[in-house]
C-alpha cells in the first residue's frame, strides 16, 4: 500500500524507470552501456520537452484539450526569430516568444468564446500558421545566429547548455504550476470547471492564459531548434510531436485535466527521446517507429482515462 500511494504522488517514478530500461537496451543493442548515449538523450529529448511542457499546460485544464498547434507555433517562430536576429539578438528571441503569445492567446480566446474544443481550435489556427510559414518561408532569412548556436551546443561535462536552459525552464513551469495562485487556479478549472466557476475563479481568463502560456513556450522552442540545427525549415517541428504529447501522459498529467507532473513530463521527454534512439538502433523502419510510438501513445491514453474515471 505505501508503494502504491508512493507511486500514485510520484508519478514520475514511472517514466524514470522507462529511462533506465531504455539505456540499458540501447547499450545491448549497441554493444555497451554508456555515459555518451545518456547524454545524447539529454539533447535530443530538449526540444521534446518544451512542447511536452506546453502540452502539458493545456491538457491540464481539462476537458480533453490538446494543443495540436505547438509544432506549427514552433516552426513559424524558428523563421521569424531567424529573420529578426539578422538585426539583434534579443530581438530574435522576443518576436518568437510575443508571435506564440499571440497565436496561444487566439487559440484560447477561440476555444472560449466560440466554444469550438480545442483539438479543432489549434488543428484549423495550426494550418493557417503553417499556411503563413509556406508563404513567406522562401522570402525571409532561415538562417539562426551563430553565437547563439555555438552557446546551446556548448558541453559541461557532456551536458549542454541547451539540456541545462530546458531544465530551467522546467523548473520556473514547476514553480507556476505548484506555487502560485494562477497554478491552482489552473487545476481546479482541469479538475471541474463549473466547481472552479463557483469558486469565484475567471475561468475563461485563466484557460486563455493556458493557451497564451502554451504558444509562448512553443515559440521559444522555435528559437532554441533554429540556433541548434543551424536555420529554420518547414517541418522542423514533426519529429517532436508525437513523442512531446507521449511525454506529457507519460510523466502523469491527466488526459481529462487536473493534474500535471512538470518533473514527469521531463521524464516523460527523456524516455521518448531513448526510445527514439532504440528504435533507430534497432533499424526499424521510419514507418514501423511511427506505428510503435502512436501504439505507445493510446495505450497510455486509456490508461490515463480509466485512471481518471477510477478516481471519480
Amino acid at each position: 500500500m505505501k508503494i502504491k500511494n508512493f507511486t500514485e504522488k510520484n508519478s514520475w517514478i514511472w517514466p524514470l524507470l522507462g529511462v533506465i530500461v531504455l539505456w540499458i537496451a540501447i547499450g545491448a543493442f549497441s554493444g555497451g552501456i554508456s555515459l555518451k548515449s545518456l547524454f545524447s538523450g539529454f539533447s535530443l529529448a530538449s526540444f521534446i520537452l518544451l512542447l511536452a511542457l506546453a502540452q502539458m499546460f493545456v491538457v491540464t485544464s481539462g476537458k480533453g484539450a490538446i494543443d495540436l498547434s505547438t509544432v506549427y507555433i514552433m516552426t513559424f517562430a524558428a523563421f521569424v526569430s531567424c529573420t529578426a536576429m539578422q538585426k539583434n539578438i534579443f530581438l530574435g528571441f522576443l518576436v518568437a516568444v510575443v508571435s506564440g503569445i499571440i497565436f496561444g492567446a487566439i487559440n484560447g480566446i477561440i476555444n472560449v468564446y466560440l466554444k469550438i474544443p480545442a483539438m479543432i481550435t489549434t488543428l484549423a489556427t495550426g494550418y493557417i500558421i503553417y499556411t503563413f510559414v509556406l508563404i513567406t518561408a522562401s522570402s525571409v532569412t532561415n538562417t539562426s545566429s551563430q553565437a547563439i548556436a555555438k552557446f546551446i551546443n556548448t558541453t559541461h561535462g557532456g551536458i549542454s547548455n541547451l539540456t541545462i536552459i530546458c531544465v530551467v525552464i522546467a523548473v520556473i513551469l514547476g514553480i507556476v504550476l505548484y506555487k502560485t495562485k494562477y497554478g491552482r487556479q489552473l487545476h481546479a478549472v482541469g479538475q471541474n470547471r463549473n466547481a472552479a466557476r463557483y469558486a469565484g475563479i475567471q475561468v475563461n481568463k485563466v484557460l486563455i492564459i493556458t493557451f497564451a502560456i502554451s504558444g509562448a513556450i512553443s515559440g521559444f522552442a522555435g528559437v532554441l531548434c533554429a540556433s541548434y540545427v543551424g536555420g529554420a525549415f518547414r517541418d522542423m517541428g514533426e519529429a517532436y510531436f508525437l513523442p512531446s504529447i507521449a511525454a506529457t501522459f507519460i510523466g502523469g498529467t491527466l488526459a481529462a485535466g487536473g493534474k500535471s507532473s512538470t518533473a514527469g513530463t521531463v521524464f516523460g521527454a527523456f524516455m521518448m527521446s531513448l526510445l527514439t534512439t532504440l528504435l533507430n538502433v534497432t533499424r526499424l523502419s521510419p514507418g514501423l517507429q511511427k506505428l510503435i510510438q502512436g501504439a505507445i501513445l493510446v495505450l497510455i491514453l486509456i490508461a490515463s482515462v480509466n485512471k481518471k474515471a477510477g478516481e471519480k
